[in-house]
């Protein structure tokens, strides 16, 4: 693949994500030729559009501009300058890639688990944010969705670190698996990274990094910078 094709996938995975969280919450939500899109509620952290390709085509100028105030707006190839439609840039990030290292499913180890009741995602939930009231973005009908893992590496029966896993699209055979959501304790983001993503070495893995600071913990295990990103938000 080349890092265009990566990236057309990474956001795709993203927008299934967004889909998943958005549709939850009341929104109305569609897939378009080059862009996935959410009307009707908004949802704090998430955007209201991800674009899936770089072109802009009629549609996404005529959707972006039915955008309420606040609304944010995720180009996912950093092509598109919004300033002068209305929007100011928010942040940038690098989208990140781990082909698969091997072919064979492993077990997962026994410090990784992912949460299968509304009891689990609650302790889930506050090792992932102390605001209680972002809490109300990932209820438990999410548990539902058999695309969506909320995951965790517990030790001494306590969470050490966690994150969302996503799956989709397919790309020759195998399901890509984004990672997002990423929590650890201090200074454990190589050892969260490595754990979370240790039952897939088989399946091709995707997430995205908005601190270049972090960036070499990322390649450490394995993953490349295949493009750039940037959000935008509404005036």
């Amino acid at each position: 693949m080349t890092p265009g094709e990566t990236v057309q996938l990474c956001a795709r995975n993203n927008a299934l994500w967004c889909d998943a969280v958005l549709r939850t919450a009341g929104a109305k939500t569609s897939f378009h030729h080059g862009f996935w899109r959410a009307s009707n509620k908004q949802v704090p952290l998430f955007p209201s559009i991800v674009t899936l390709a770089a072109e802009h085509s009629a549609d996404l100028t005529t959707a972006l501009s039915a955008l309420p105030s606040k609304a944010a707006v995720k180009d996912s190839f950093d092509c598109l300058d919004l300033r002068t439609s209305g929007f100011e840039k928010l942040l940038t990030g690098t989208w990140l890639f781990r082909s698969q290292e091997g072919t064979r499913k492993p077990s997962s180890p026994p410090d990784w688990q992912k949460a299968q009741t509304s009891e689990a995602l609650g302790k889930w939930l506050p090792a992932w944010n102390k605001s209680e009231k972002l809490h109300t973005l990932f209820p438990p009908k999410l548990l539902e969705f058999p695309d969506i893992d909320f995951v965790s590496i517990r030790r001494d029966d306590a969470i050490q670190g966690g994150a969302v896993l996503n799956y989709g699209p397919s790309h020759a055979g195998k399901d890509f698996v984004g990672i997002s959501n990423i929590f650890h304790r201090k200074s454990w983001l190589y050892g969260a990274l490595h754990a979370l993503i240790e039952p897939f070495p088989h399946r091709p893995i995707c997430t995205y990094e908005t601190d270049t600071a972090l960036l070499p913990v990322y390649r450490q295990i394995g993953f490349e910078d295949v493009g750039t990103l940037t959000v935008w938000q509404k005036l």
